[in-house]
């Protein structure tokens, strides 16, 4: 019996090139923490554990985002929560501050609820229909897969 070919896991490196590119092209300002070091460097990224992978400078003014970029499946870990959570405790009080966990999907969506991207600025095989009851009657609304 031949099992179905396992598909191969995108690296967190990658999933991040596809948010900076997509974030740049909105006028964003990107910068990446951490994540590039001198050959021979230490290892480690010499920062502050939880630290998000990307602080973002949103255009005309909208706020900063924070990101945290995880493959699917991925979850934070204990720091990375501790700083959310108290990036989220200034949302709530002083706006304009926004934490995003994921992939270019979430990044793409969040970047569509502040009117940045349109949903037909994404690619149609991008785009997936998630059933809602409204009124009684069922709508399809695009969601980004």
């Amino acid at each position: 019996m031949l099992m179905p070919a396992r598909r191969r896991r995108q690296p967190e490196k990658a999933i991040q090139a596809h948010i900076v590119r997509l974030l740049r092209h909105v006028g964003c300002a990107v910068y990446i923490l951490g994540t590039h070091r001198r050959r021979g460097d230490y290892q480690g990224t010499n920062q502050s554990p939880g630290l998000p992978d990307l602080v973002v400078f949103l255009p005309r003014h909208l706020g900063v985002l924070f990101v945290e970029v995880k493959a699917p499946g991925g979850r934070l870990r204990p720091e990375q929560a501790e700083f959310k959570a108290l990036a989220e405790g200034v949302m709530g009080t002083a706006g304009g501050c926004y934490y995003v966990t994921g992939g270019l999907s979430e990044a793409a969506v969040f970047l569509m609820t502040l009117g940045l991207l349109k949903p037909e600025q994404i690619a149609h095989y991008h785009h997936t229909f998630r059933q809602d009851e409204r009124g009684g009657g069922h709508v399809q609304t695009p969601t980004i897969d």
